[in-house]
């Protein structure tokens, strides 16, 4: 096969497995390969002559602070003359977050001149090894067909299987009770599809931002449970609180209407000689605490 070089550097970009997308000087979309439909959702003919600030493409930082304006990693990339590597999170087109690593660099002219940039997108654990292994443990009845998580059953495994490690090493390690809030009054007012919906959104959101080495599954109707390994007591607040924000961030579309929920979380860490029934109910009883105080609240019973 021979191709124009042109069109060889295209067919090369396209089967790259990362997303790649360029925009010229003025900040508009020239290039988006099939890696970035995968990633985000957006088809091509969606996005092509929009600005790389326009609201479909959504970046956040660790902290969940909007990387809007000046901070937009093309455009600084542009006035710095100067690549931009770091972690973000992606709205995606489905409206939960994606936790990736992105890079941009400056495109030059042959003089020298910035005509443009382009940025990398890389997500943060393989999108297709995370499919084949949903698919096999469903095939075992270890997934929540809604949600796409780990089910009750298999959490409960991991809590167990926790524990037996921590009884021989103690590295710390804590469990999250994370409930969605109010879900029963957006489902009487939108119906329970839309209730469905925002709970898929919820649980893909959470388990993007949660770390390749935690495990999350669907614990009750509206209800998630996390195992957070090598985290204190004092680390689990912090997690809680970020998780928080990417939830409330994230959205359905729905009929028009953007819906946004928010979540409670109570946490607590593992003791010496905790069972799985000790650990889950502390877990339980500081999320009810939550409920008490209101919504979008977070709790942590210690001992």
């Amino acid at each position: 096969m021979s191709l124009p070089e042109g069109d060889l550097y295209r067919l090369i970009l396209e089967n790259l497995p990362v997303g790649v997308y360029m925009v010229d000087r003025t900040g508009k979309i020239q290039f988006w390969n099939a890696g970035m439909e995968r990633i985000t959702g957006y088809l091509r003919q969606e996005v092509m002559g929009h600005h790389c600030e326009a609201g479909f493409l959504e970046h956040t930082d660790a902290e969940n602070n909007p990387l809007a304006g000046a901070s937009v990693p093309l455009l600084e990339t542009m006035r710095e003359a100067r690549p931009v590597v770091t972690r973000a999170s992606l709205l995606h087109k489905k409206g939960h977050f994606l936790s990736v690593r992105l890079r941009t660099t400056p495109l030059r002219d042959e003089h020298g001149s910035i005509q443009g940039a382009v940025e990398i997108l890389e997500e943060m654990g393989s999108g297709a090894k995370l499919d084949r292994r949903t698919t096999k443990l469903a095939a075992f009845g270890c997934i929540d067909g809604l949600t796409g998580l780990r089910n009750r059953g298999m959490i409960e495994a991991h809590i167990r299987e926790q524990l037996g490690l921590y009884a021989v090493h103690p590295v710390p390690f804590c469990v999250m009770c994370m409930a969605i809030d109010d879900l029963t009054q957006l489902s009487e007012r939108y119906g329970q599809a839309a209730a469905d919906a925002a709970l898929r959104v919820a649980g893909q959101t959470l388990e993007n931002c949660l770390r390749p080495t935690d495990l999350i599954g669907r614990w009750q109707e509206n209800v998630f449970l996390a195992i957070l390994p090598e985290c204190s007591g004092s680390d689990v607040l912090k997690v809680g609180e970020r998780l928080q924000k990417m939830v409330q961030h994230a959205g359905v579309s729905w009929w028009g209407d953007m819906l946004h929920v928010t979540i409670s979380i109570g946490a607590t860490p593992a003791h010496d000689h905790d069972s799985i029934e000790s650990i889950i109910q502390r877990a339980e009883e500081a999320l009810k605490s939550c409920g008490e105080a209101g919504t979008s609240q977070l709790a942590m019973i210690s001992g």
